[in-house]
């Protein structure tokens, strides 16, 4: 009888410790979990589900190791403008954020008005830029994870837009201070809000129009506007941004994993939206619509009102601006 519960209870204390080995083991291989915020404030646009398929892949890939939520744009107290420090700040792990120049001026450099015609140019000066955008994002303690791009941010409103001259007088919503000097020299009034504000302030009457894709926001506010004046201001990147911290806390395999999938969907993502914006461009002219294409004439006065400030703008800013503008113009020809 005796051996029989020395057996039992041997056969007890060998259990136990499968399970806390067990235990241990779940702890030491804790799942992760990020809140992610976006400026984006509509589910339905292409960049948004790209994102959620993003965080789809990723909890797939690392076999539920690392769990992204998307946060859109309102949902959370965070400025559009203030989501690179949310995320340097921890309060959300990762950013998908286009409003990052005011924290990182160096990546205004490729957003310059008309400084960019296509998108090859973009992705040659995106490549000479993001070294210095990188080391900017180090001192904040941020990772660049990745970035997808917008096609063609021109110009949207509720009144009469078909020519440059139009551009005087109406209040048109920026993104950034680049874009709002670009409206003011053409005689318009800039008006910075996040994408969350947009709709009611059209509705209200706050802003006359805006500047955004196609694929972005124009198919979104369509019933808000009547106008598209197809002149490209710039293309726009949006960073996908991770808090240095919560990456480093990750395994080396989990980085790698997330790494190749946000490299996979932001491509993904770039790609759809460069691929339906004349689709839907086309799909709003029939809805009624006003598409007006620029002129030769009006590109070539709007480049040569721009000219100088490109100049400009780069002689105001750090060595880092400079410099990369420096490696830049000679690449895209100017």
């Amino acid at each position: 009888m005796r051996i029989s519960n020395r057996a039992g209870t041997r056969a007890a204390v060998m259990a136990l410790a499968a399970v806390m080995a067990c235990a241990i083991g779940g702890i030491a291989q804790a799942a992760d979990f990020w809140r992610a915020y976006t400026y984006n404030a509509v589910a339905t646009v292409t960049a948004v589900k790209g994102l959620n398929g993003m965080f789809d892949a990723i909890k797939k890939e690392t076999g539920g190791q690392l769990t992204v939520r998307l946060n859109l744009g309102g949902t959370l107290p965070i400025a559009a403008t203030n989501i690179t420090q949310a995320v340097a700040d921890n309060v959300v792990q990762l950013g998908d954020d286009a409003f990052f120049v005011g924290s990182a001026p160096v990546g205004a450099v490729v957003r310059l008005p008309l400084l960019i015609r296509s998108m090859g140019e973009f992705e040659k000066a995106w490549d000479i830029e993001a070294p210095y955008l990188r080391a900017e994002y180090a001192k904040k303690d941020v990772v660049i994870l990745g970035r997808y791009i917008f096609p063609n941010n021109v110009l949207w409103s509720r009144k009469k837009l078909t020519s440059l001259a139009d551009i005087e007088g109406q209040k048109i919503r920026v993104i950034a201070p680049e874009q709002a000097d670009f409206i003011k020299m053409l005689g318009g009034i800039p008006v910075t809000l996040g994408t969350a504000e947009v709709a009611a302030a059209i509705d209200r009457g706050v802003i006359d129009g805006a500047i955004t894709a196609s694929s972005g926001y124009g198919y979104v506010w369509r019933d808000l506007l009547k106008y598209s004046y197809r002149l490209n201001i710039s293309f726009i990147d949006s960073l996908v941004l991770v808090n240095k911290g919560a990456w480093d806390k990750l395994s080396p395999d989990t980085r790698k994993t997330v790494q190749a999938v946000v490299d996979e969907h932001t491509r993904r993502i770039t790609d759809a939206m460069a691929a339906e914006e004349d689709d839907v461009t086309r799909k709003l002219a029939a809805e009624g619509m006003v598409v007006t294409e620029p002129t030769k004439a009006d590109i070539a006065t709007a480049e040569a009102r721009m000219a100088p400030y490109w100049k400009s703008w780069a002689g105001t800013r750090s060595g880092a601006a400079q410099e990369a503008m420096q490696k830049i113009l000679p690449v895209i020809g100017r």
